[in-house]
């Protein structure tokens, strides 16, 4: 009996709301079942990592060759230079994280328990299919799309893992799609939408909050009151803030509103990490700041990982191991410790969860936002990527 038939014979009554429970039992089931044809597929988008230390200079090599991530002169020969260069650095700090990034399998994690959700609380949607869909490690976009068009999928939902909107790294990888379908005809009778940023989800803010909380808790009570929680991003070169990246106030926005669902409990700051090159980044820097507390006499701090969305080398490597081991004994600091990225937190499964089901039941299938450039943008990529899904998106 085909599973349509199933469903059909399971979920047949009189009631609406009896055929939509029974609907939704069986489909959560079927969460990324590759014999089932998907009603709704969550393409989830991010950046990716190498899964091995074999996969480290390919992975160098896409970053330092896409112009949405790096601007680089003569880049095409740079580039490849400096991928090169780097490669055995890199490939030493993935091994002492254990060989490989895991950002693969917590996305893994992430898609099945946000469809099993999904599958419950959207039964008119499902079944749901999770897709992942790296930029610069695999599964690479091209070939998840490769997949959603086999798997015939009536709606693709595209899903940016970056909580906060850059053109940087959420930009770059609606570009990659874009640039895919430029000498590819779009699947036929598929529907599109995108969810491009959600830096003030409610949800999102409590996972964070209660992060913090498990780790203002390992703090003996005379001390907690002193604790600074440090919110660290990645930072972005000045020339991509001056051309007016979103990114920084979004940031900004998501540290506001977990310290209001903290109450202020503590002194705090917005710092970034993992600059790279010699130009100018946005500051102040991770380790900087650190430096800078330490002089003026604070012992005891908590850094939180504030634009991630799963552990990965910057929060396995450079803020573990980096700051919180050979920095912190460096600077005599007392106590530090890293709260954990959202992971699988439940409500952070629930905030995802929440974002996919108010946007399928939206009219809106896509943010204005998106299809605005930055002010003094100068990717002409970027205009026509835009212009592509307003009409695909049917705007």
């Amino acid at each position: 009996m085909s599973v349509n038939k199933l469903l059909m014979n399971l979920c047949f009554g009189q009631y609406t709301k009896l055929s939509a429970r029974c609907y939704a039992s069986v489909a959560a089931n079927l969460v990324n079942n590759d014999s089932i044809r998907p009603k709704t597929g969550i393409l989830m988008l991010n950046m990716g990592g190498p899964a091995n230390i074999d996969q480290v200079h390919e992975y160098l090599l896409r970053i330092m060759t896409d112009r949405d991530m790096i601007q680089l002169p003569v880049q095409s020969k740079l580039g490849p230079w400096i991928a090169k260069r780097r490669t055995p650095e890199v490939q030493k700090k993935y091994s002492e994280i254990g060989g490989g990034s895991p950002i693969l399998q917590w996305t893994n994690k992430q898609g099945e328990l946000l469809c099993k959700k999904l599958n419950k609380i959207s039964p008119e949607t499902a079944p749901h299919k999770y897709y992942v869909a790296f930029r610069y490690a695999d599964p690479l976009t091209e070939d998840t799309l490769e997949r959603i068009r086999n798997d015939g999928v009536q709606h693709t939902v595209l899903f940016s893992q970056y909580p906060q909107y850059s053109c940087s790294t959420s930009g770059s990888s609606f570009n990659a799609i874009y640039n895919y379908y430029k000498t590819r005809e779009l699947p036929s009778e598929m529907k599109w939408s995108i969810i491009d940023r959600w830096a003030t989800h409610p949800l999102l803010v409590k996972t964070f909050a209660e992060r913090i909380k498990q780790e203002l808790a390992q703090f003996p009570s005379e001390k907690r009151d002193d604790v600074i929680i440090l919110f660290s991003a990645h930072s972005l070169p000045l020339q991509v803030v001056s051309r007016g990246d979103s990114y920084p106030a979004e940031v900004g926005a998501t540290v506001a509103l977990v310290m209001q669902e903290l109450n202020y409990c503590n002194p705090y700051s917005l710092v970034w990490q993992s600059k790279v090159g010699p130009t100018a980044w946005l500051g102040p820097f991770t380790d900087e700041a650190l430096k800078g507390y330490v002089k003026q006499g604070k012992k005891n701090f908590i850094l939180v990982p504030i634009a991630f969305v799963n552990e990965h080398i910057e929060t396995l490597h450079e803020l573990d191991i980096e700051y919180c081991q050979e920095l912190a004994h460096e600077l005599g600091i007392e106590r530090i410790r890293r709260a954990a990225a959202p992971n699988d937190h439940p409500i952070f499964i629930d905030a995802l969860a929440d974002i996919v089901a108010s946007h399928l039941r939206s009219q809106q299938p896509i943010n204005p936002k998106f299809l605005t450039r930055c002010p003094h943008c100068v990717n002409l990529n970027c205009e026509a990527s835009k212009s592509w899904y307003a009409k695909i998106c049917k705007i």
